[in-house]
């Protein structure tokens, strides 16, 4: 049997962890503190999203208020 290379190693490593939380988030097991281990696995390999009309994401998007209607924000001193 041929030895893997330490990059297929960590990138089967990589794959097992992605299908691992999607399994979790699909199975609607995932805990809080899975979620956000989920988050940050997205945010270190720099994955990102906008909300886009008709897709989950954008739904969730419309409902949530305008952020500058919700927090007064403080104006800079010069």
């Amino acid at each position: 049997m041929t030895r893997k290379s330490t990059t297929e190693v960590l990138g089967d490593l990589h794959a097992g962890l992605s299908s691992w939380y999607l399994e979790k988030l699909q199975s609607g097991e995932m805990t809080v503190v899975e979620a956000t281990s989920a988050a940050k696995f997205l945010k270190d390999n720099q994955i990102s999203a906008q909300p886009v009309e008709q897709t989950a994401f954008g739904d969730l998007a419309k409902q949530l208020p305008d952020i500058e209607n919700v927090v007064a924000f403080k104006k800079k001193r010069a």
